[in-house]
């Protein structure tokens, strides 16, 4: 049986609903041999991550991290790069993380301001409990919607109160995509573009990401479909970016959340990710 790699997953250190420890357990009771935590804006789940892993010797983990960035051809709207590779010791990656932690909480409590003014007001106490150790997220805010009753799923929080258009959206503190791909490189990391089919205008994006010091883009997505994942896999190859991936696994629980393992690329696109970020880290 060929390797199962997955690159993109969330746990209880930003909006995921799993311990670092309890989503590597899940990742070896699924047999996935190569993995990636890829917290927002953290990468303090991954001490104890690796060292759970100690335990699973047919498992291997990658550092990772997701970092929101501008969309440098639409202005005001966001983008995610994924981050691998890296010291995770990194002292000046750390620090521009601490910052947008911090950064993340004021803006969790503007927008909860916003819901009150539509009159669908949400505790931030609470909120904050939801979140635990984690800097608080939009989905932090939806699951506090959902326990008021406004929404019956987390997901409907992104259809009109939290989404980039959405009534109570709040846009976060600004940082370019190449100020983004510069952290990760000096950190001795690659980063990867995540999801680009959300992106309006995906295809003019990719067509700038090698240039940006990019090396990939998300291919092998849980929540893309199959014609959707063929047709960038042909950009992917065309653009001579790797084709990366992941499940984007956060545990919400719903009967349709892709687990662990159920998407990600060939074992052979790790191999290359690794061997640029050695490469840069040489120059």
């Amino acid at each position: 049986m060929s390797p199962t790699v997955d690159l993109h997953m969330h746990t209880t250190l930003s909006d995921g609903r799993l311990t670092p420890t309890a989503l590597v357990r899940l990742l070896a009771e699924r047999k996935v041999s190569v993995a990636s935590i890829t917290d927002h804006d953290s990468t303090m789940g991954l001490d104890e991550a690796f060292e759970e892993a100690q335990h699973h010797p047919d498992l291997r983990l990658v550092p990772g991290v997701e970092i929101s960035a501008d969309n440098p051809l639409e202005p005001n709207t966001d983008i995610h790069l994924l981050g691998y590779f890296f010291d995770p010791k990194s002292s000046d990656l750390q620090a521009r993380l601490r910052r947008f932690r911090e950064e993340r909480d004021g803006r969790g409590q503007a927008m909860i301001e916003r819901l009150g003014e539509i009159g669908k007001p949400v505790d931030w106490e609470r909120v904050k409990e939801i979140a635990g150790d984690a800097a608080v997220g939009r989905p932090h805010i939806a699951l506090a919607m959902v326990e008021r009753g406004y929404i019956k799923t987390a997901a409907e929080a992104f259809r009109g109160y939290l989404d980039d258009n959405g009534i109570a959206f709040v846009s976060r503190p600004h940082l370019s995509m190449a100020d983004a791909v510069t952290m990760v490189e000096q950190a001795g990391g690659i980063t990867v573009l995540a999801h680009p089919l959300y992106i309006k205008n995906y295809e003019a994006l990719l067509g700038t990401l090698k240039d940006a010091g990019v090396v990939g883009f998300e291919v092998h997505y849980a929540q893309f479909s199959k014609s959707g994942r063929k047709a960038l896999a042909a950009i992917a190859r065309e653009l001579d970016l790797l084709p990366c991936g992941g499940s984007d696994y956060h545990a919400m629980g719903y009967e349709s959340e892709p687990l662990p393992g159920a998407a990600g690329p060939p074992l052979e696109v790790v191999q290359e990710m690794e061997r640029l970020a050695v490469e840069r880290r040489r120059r």
